[in-house]
């Protein structure tokens, strides 16, 4: 067994934090057979100095023998997280006896006491990861006393999973990863073990699992946001006092209105220019590919949703990871909700529990409705935060800060990139046929908000839009001595020289559009939201679309998702999407 130091050193995990920061180190047992002992030294390696790996140079053989030595290979050293498997023994077909080694109906009590016992004895969040394919011709050239046959590698996968199912465990399905990636040139001569590239795989799909799923293991507990009438005389007398100290040049700021137009006609003649501004802005994108090449990490199997983690090839910029999340059983294409995260999380917010407005994740809510769930991570966030300029040496606001001035030297802002970044995020999605692509819609709390609205503007592929948190009139923003509300990576060049974001706002019509904010965001000042009310609801008028627009405003409400918000998310997607 190889053991890492166990203590506090400086980590980073792909989660809510994007600083080094100093905290306990996970410790994350790998439990399995000789599958697992081929890829447990990649996975070491991948993760060397996050999480301390605990990996038994003893082969875990099949469910029997884990179950009798559990005690003293994952029990007593009290993890944070077990990725198990056992199958491939169980499985052996002994050509004297005609048996298996382990039968089904043992296999099923063996992997049920085993997570039992696990979960009685530690606080160990636990995966279970399926057992990888055979060749049965290769393997049948062993000449062993034993077969094994992919028909039994199935059988048992199906009773594993049941088991899981029932006990609420995540499944890593390893051996999907392994058919997707080509069973042939990913398994060796022997029909059963892997060739250093199949390992490989094996290990990126583990690490991604692991990586997810210790995020997961710090999600804290419900605490609903509560109105506080006192917090709203704070607020109001804190903005007026802010509002004395802007200088008077930034009050008067001129910003040329946005012409409205005076019919539905006009207004399919003058779109054209207004969007040109407004892309104008971004900067120079680089080119996108039609559909970009991926490669899927890793596939999870949860009692109520199946999720693929994917890379996304981005030309000129780092590659993209994203979550797709979709039923298990599937009849049809699906309309689908495009998630964007805020500047505080990455793509793993949208299957945290206690999070976007309730206990339930927000995903597992969505899938159970019939949506699929497609979820991007921005530039900086989750594996897409080592690759800025200075990789692991810079991360969070400092990562940004690099990103913005390498941009701008590159003819761009760094805001353009989320906006192309995510529009490349949804050329794949539009590739995917699980995906009905007339039925897609944008949502996101506050910097997800932002890229939401900014990507149905730009690209008319976003059926229905929904703002969490995060609207802003940028003069007003101004008047209010709240630029500091929003980093830098929210700006773009020259706006405020054609028009404010009523214009932005514009183009979405005359798809549907939700507004939700509490009346005690910094981001998002009141007077600024009841400028673009007026202003959409006059163009949404003359384009006959006048219920495709809604503005929410929440009394004594701040920067927060609350239960309410969830509600009319979900009732708009049943208005707009079904």
């Amino acid at each position: 067994m190889k053991k890492i130091m166990f203590g506090f050193v400086l980590v980073l995990f792909a989660g809510q934090s994007h600083a080094w920061q100093e905290k306990k180190v996970p410790k994350v047992l790998l439990m399995g057979d000789s599958i697992r002992m081929a890829y447990a030294p990649v996975v070491e390696k991948m993760l060397e100095g996050r999480v301390e790996i605990i990996s038994q140079k003893a082969n875990g053989g099949d469910s029997a023998n884990v179950l009798k030595n559990l005690d003293a290979w994952v029990l007593q050293y009290q993890p944070d997280l077990v990725h198990l498997n056992c199958g491939l023994h169980d499985l052996k077909f002994d050509k004297k006896t005609m048996m298996y080694q382990v039968s089904l109906e043992e296999y099923e009590s063996n992997l049920r006491n085993i997570v039992i016992q696990i979960r009685e004895k530690t606080k160990a969040r636990i995966v279970f990861a399926l057992t990888t394919p055979i060749i049965d011709e290769r393997h049948a050239q062993r000449k062993a006393s034993f077969d094994r046959f992919e028909k039994d590698v199935l059988a048992f996968n199906a009773v594993a999973l049941k088991v899981m199912d029932t006990l609420k465990v995540p499944v890593n399905d390893l051996h999907e990863i392994v058919v997707r990636g080509n069973t042939g040139k990913m398994l060796g001569k022997d029909g059963t073990h892997y060739t250093p590239e199949g390992n490989q795989k094996l290990a990126q799909a583990v690490t991604d699992t692991v990586k997810r799923q210790l995020v997961l293991l710090e999600a804290k507990p419900w605490l609903p946001p509560k109105a506080d009438p006192e917090k709203t005389k704070t607020y109001q007398k804190e903005e007026k006092s802010r509002d004395e100290q802007v200088p008077q040049s930034f009050r008067n700021l001129k910003v040329p209105a946005f012409q409205q137009p005076v019919s539905a006609n006009a207004w399919d003649k003058e779109r054209k220019a207004v969007h040109q501004k407004v892309v104008d802005t971004l900067g120079y994108l680089p080119e996108r590919a039609k559909t970009p090449h991926s490669e899927v990490l890793s596939i999870e199997l949860n009692p109520n949703y199946r999720l693929e983690s994917i890379r996304i090839d981005n030309p000129e910029l780092p590659g993209i990871t994203a979550y797709l999340i979709l039923p298990r059983q599937l009849k049809q294409a699906l309309p689908c909700v495009m998630w964007l995260h805020s500047s505080s999380y990455d793509r793993n917010h949208v299957i945290t529990p206690n999070s976007n407005g309730g206990e339930i994740s927000l995903a597992e809510v969505l899938v159970s409705k019939g949506y699929a769930v497609f979820a991007p991570d921005a530039i900086w966030y989750g594996e897409r935060g080592e690759k800025g300029p200075n990789g692991l040496l810079e991360l969070g606001r400092t990562a940004q800060e690099s990103l913005t001035k390498f941009h701008l030297w590159m003819g761009r802002t760094l805001w353009g990139i989320f906006v192309h970044d995510d529009q490349v995020a949804l050329d794949y999605l539009v590739s995917r046929p699980e995906v009905d692509k007339k039925r897609i819609a944008a949502t996101g709390m506050s910097m997800g908000s932002t890229r939401a609205w900014w990507l149905a503007a730009v690209d008319e592929r976003i059926s229905s839009v929904i703002s969490v948190a995060c609207m802003t009139r940028y003069q007003n923003l101004i008047r209010h001595g709240q630029l500091k509300a929003h980093g830098i990576y929210y700006f773009s060049y020259g706006l405020l020289r054609h028009f404010d974001t009523e214009a932005v706002l514009a183009l979405i019509a005359p798809r549907p559009l939700l507004i939700l904010t509490g009346d005690l965001d910094h981001g998002s000042p009141i007077d600024g939201i009841q400028e673009l009310d007026k202003e959409l609801n006059k163009i949404y008028g003359t384009l006959g679309a006048k219920s495709n627009f809604r503005n929410v405003i929440y009394p004594d409400t701040g920067h927060v998702y609350t239960p309410e918000m969830r509600n009319e998310l979900l009732e708009w997607l049943t208005k707009t999407l079904k």
